[in-house]
């Protein structure tokens, strides 16, 4: 009888998995002062974070949510897809269920947040996702962004140092104006830097299959055996660490292209078209 009743629990189970789950959709908003705000720290795990460095006053936070397999609850905050909680001087931005890695009890329930921030430029940012991307734009805080299967595109005016970190995916950072140190790194994508004219960086670069481009007039120095370039630029000074398993390098200028050349004046007695 008790083997009877498991079979029954089990094909019960598999039957309730098989079933399409109930999807939803909810829209959230929310603002606060930032006078006091000097973190902004936020976990996701299927969607996308968008952060732009455009509201000097306050941080506004869009929030469009795709539930599958997980009712509202409208006793809580957002009706418990997410939570945001304000401690101290940190903004802590959470979808439910991330911090167990997006897996909820039950086959097939998730949660998926696309978040759309707009901060002011100097708030430091701690962004995790882990099948979404990382978008940036603006920012002038200390930024750490890290995903797992997802691409990282991270915009700096360059006076903090900028961290990234992906297992599946492309990273790009570009940084406006300054330079003050990064730290790049993916298993299996193609990491892109783009750096001022005038930024001072010692370049550590390592990469196993893949092409190495730099569009600066770097003093190489090569290693032996291994697939590790360093060199210096303008002195030196901040640390460029880029790794990549497989995926090319690219160290880019970020000034503007020269004009082009106006075109020769004609010959002595023909006239100009």
């Amino acid at each position: 009888m008790r083997s009877r009743f498991l079979y029954s629990a089990l094909a019960v189970a598999l039957l309730a998995g098989c079933m399409p789950l109930e999807e939803r959709t909810a829209h959230f908003e929310n603002k606060w002062p930032s006078a006091t705000i000097a973190h902004l720290d936020l976990t996701e795990v299927n969607g996308t974070v968008t952060v732009t460095g455009d509201s000097p006053s306050a941080i506004t936070m869009s929030a469009a949510v795709r539930a599958r397999g997980v009712r509202p609850n409208p006793k809580r905050p957002y009706d418990g897809y997410l939570s945001a909680e304000l401690d101290g001087d940190t903004l802590t931005i959470r979808t439910e269920g991330s911090h167990h890695h997006g897996f909820f009890f039950g086959f097939g329930h998730d949660v998926r947040v696309d978040y759309d921030l707009h901060v002011p430029p100097q708030v430091a940012l701690s962004l995790v996702t882990v099948n979404g991307r990382i978008e940036t734009r603006g920012i002038a805080g200390e930024t750490a962004a890290r995903t797992v299967n997802g691409s990282l595109d991270l915009e700096s005016t360059g006076s903090n140092e900028v961290e990234a970190k992906s297992v599946n995916g492309r990273i790009q950072a570009k940084f406006l104006h300054d330079f003050h140190g990064a730290r790049l790194g993916t298993v299996n994508g193609r990491v892109i830097a783009v750096l001022p004219p005038t930024a001072s960086f010692f370049g550590d670069f390592t990469q196993v299959n893949g092409d190495f481009e730099a569009a600066f007039p770097l003093n190489i120095h090569s290693h032996p055996g291994s697939r590790r370039v360093s060199g210096e630029v303008n002195g030196g000074r901040y640390p460029l660490k880029i790794s990549t398993v497989n995926g090319d390098i690219t160290i880019d200028n970020g000034a503007p292209p020269a004009p082009a050349a106006p075109p020769p004046p004609p010959p002595p007695g023909v006239p100009r078209t």
